[in-house]
């Protein structure tokens, strides 16, 4: 068979055939190898990369237990200088209590702080800053507690400027330890970060190798025909999708709205099913117009067709804009009691909406009337004479002093 398939092709082609062949195996075998070596080189440096991220993750932890650690001293602070504004020893007794809450606070981000990976500039920082915080402490802690059992006398402010001073100097140790951790912070980022580039840039290196062989051989004009085959579709199913939609309202036109009754329409015919057709008109809407203006009717027109829209649910119906104030809806299989339900449902929505109107006769807010009318069709009916039965309604719901459903 071999022997046949070669007599059949002339000889440059066979021999044409045998070199693309090769070149495809030598292609696709480098590609594997560029393929291979990617993932070789990215287990190699996941772990590194891994422990950069983790370090830079670590110093970020520690920059906010310093923030909460300088927070729990601002908070003392705090309940400190509230605490000589308080007459009744209780309530200072209370400030107290708060006062030592912040302390725990501070201790829990300290310990916090302290669990994770410290550099040497870094523990140097807080010793010192807890050097610093031994040193003022008791007479922070002595003030609050005189201030608490003699309220706010000489001897309790005085003892209360000076602990408020010594808060200020243990603030000013924390924003040191901050700048250093900062320091630290960002100097180990950019460890992290050359790291991470190095392992970004090898494994470019084979990709971009892989790419280029694949380029070669033919394979990126494949899938650029294939990715342009794709976009083409997407294209063309948007120009589908906006040709049968409202601009303005977002639900079908009048377009959709045709093509899918006259679809309906057939369907009905054959299973000798009821099919329902609501007709629905904005009263005096132009009267809305000329007294809010054009920019607010189409704002109107948006939200009568998302009212509307809440109530056609099914994905069997269809909601459309048929024409200037006027809509329209197609229910399939769906009798004459189930029709005027939707209809005065969609009635009721435009009504919720609430929307001012004071020029309408009907209402002081937008309204809707209605004509409904439901049909089985059988041979040599028109669906003409639907829309005139249909338009009839309307007509009549509007006669009748509008804002009402007719069927």
């Amino acid at each position: 068979m071999e022997h046949m398939r070669r007599r059949a092709l002339p000889g440059g082609s066979v021999q044409v055939l045998r070199q693309t062949t090769v070149a495809l195996s030598i292609g696709f075998a480098a590609i594997l190898a560029c393929m291979l070596g990617s993932i070789y080189i990215g287990f190699q440096h996941l772990e590194l990369t891994r422990g950069a991220w983790q370090r830079d993750a670590f110093f970020r932890e520690k920059v906010r237990s310093a923030f909460l650690m300088r927070e729990a001293v601002r908070e003392r602070s705090f309940h400190l200088t509230f605490a000589t504004t308080m007459d009744d020893f209780f309530d200072r007794d209370e400030q107290r209590q708060a006062y030592d809450a912040k302390a725990v606070s501070f201790l829990l981000a300290r310990d916090k702080l302290v669990d994770y990976h410290m550099t040497l500039a870094e523990k140097t920082a807080m010793d010192a800053l807890l050097k610093r915080i031994g040193e003022l402490r008791p007479s922070i802690d002595n003030a609050m507690a005189l201030v608490v059992e003699s309220g706010n006398n000489d001897q309790a402010l005085h003892q209360m400027r000076v602990a408020l001073d010594g808060q200020v100097g243990v603030i000013d140790e924390i924003n040191d330890f901050i700048k250093v951790v900062e320091a630290e912070s960002k100097h180990e980022a950019q460890v992290a970060a050359r790291e991470i580039s190095e392992t970004q840039r090898n494994m470019l290196i084979l990709s971009g190798c892989a790419v280029a062989l694949a380029a070669i051989i033919g394979i990126m004009v494949i899938l650029r025909e294939s990715r342009n085959t794709r976009r083409l579709r997407c294209h063309r199913d948007e120009l589908a999708a906006l040709s049968t939609t409202d601009a303005l309202t977002g639900i079908a036109n009048r377009r959709r709205f045709d093509e899918f009754l006259g679809e309906e329409w057939a369907r009905a015919m054959r299973s000798q099913r009821p099919l329902s057709l609501i007709m629905i008109d904005i009263d005096h809407f132009k009267n809305f117009n000329d007294e809010y203006g054009h920019a607010a009717g189409d704002a109107c027109l948006s939200a009568v067709a998302k009212a509307m829209s809440g109530v056609v649910v099914r994905s069997t119906d269809l909601l459309a804009r048929y024409g200037g104030e006027e809509f329209a809806c197609v229910l399939p299989e769906t009798d004459d009691v189930q029709a005027q339900r939707i209809a005065e449902k969609l009635r009721k929505a435009v009504v919720d909406l609430n929307c001012k109107h004071e020029k309408s006769s009907a209402a002081d807010h937008v309204t809707v009337s209605i004509g409904v009318v439901t049909h089985t069709p059988q041979r040599g009916d028109e669906l003409a004479r639907v829309f005139e039965r249909a338009d009839a309604n309307l007509y009549q719901a509007k006669e009748q002093g509008r804002n009402r459903v007719i069927a």
